[in-house]
């Protein structure tokens, strides 16, 4: 009976989990490719002119002033600061819980979506929740030899997506992949543990 009431918190951890930072979908060095060219810091250093943009109600212009090395300084660490907090704003932005990149599949869904192949990875994502419903659902019935297959087959889905990011390089490198990933993981292996040991335990 414990080991029943195991296996059910198990499965509804995951729903939890799913609850958790899962991916990020854009890269650091993208964001920082971004960040350049939205803040060219590195012409600034070479340069002892800065730019300062002045914007009216008619237009917006470029005004030049000369600074001495002091006040450059302050000018590069000031963009440095903001270009920290930009970066680390893009980075809780790009970075999603697996309900929300289910619902991706979903949103403003256009039948053009069928020709993309993120729209099937993001199908897959979608199963992953559905089948773990599906599993806590069984566990009431004791269906342990089901919870194991399904539980299985969660894994090997959650490996084709992520190999299927790679290969479209929606992931570029592993920073991107956030601990609740490796949390479902962990809790799926031991699902298919705790499974197969309620299936080879003697009926009471």
């Amino acid at each position: 009976m414990k080991n029943a009431i195991r296996l059910k918190s198990l499965l509804s951890i995951g729903l939890l989990i799913f609850a958790l930072p899962f991916l990020q979908t854009c890269s650091d060095d993208a964001l920082k490719i971004s960040l350049k060219r939205a803040v060219p810091t590195q012409e600034l250093e070479d340069s002892k002119t800065v730019y300062i943009k002045e914007t009216n109600s008619n237009a917006t212009k470029r005004n030049s002033i000369v600074l001495n090395k002091s006040e450059k300084e302050k000018v590069i660490q000031t963009e440095n600061n903001d270009a920290e907090i930009w970066l680390k704003e893009a980075k809780r932005e790009n970075t999603f819980n697996l309900y929300s990149l289910a619902c991706k599949a979903f949103a403003d869904f256009d039948f053009k979506y069928f020709t993309d192949k993120s729209f099937y990875i993001y199908l897959i994502f979608s199963a992953l929740i559905l089948l773990t419903i599906t599993m806590l659902i069984i566990s009431f019935r004791k269906r342990f030899k089901q919870i194991m297959i399904l539980s299985i087959l969660i894994v090997v889905l959650l490996l084709i997506a992520t190999l299927s990011l790679y290969s479209i390089s929606f992931i570029e490198d592993f920073n991107q992949i956030k601990y609740g990933y490796y949390l479902f993981v962990l809790n799926s292996i031991l699902i298919i543990i705790e499974s197969r040991k309620q299936l080879h335990r003697p009926t009471e």
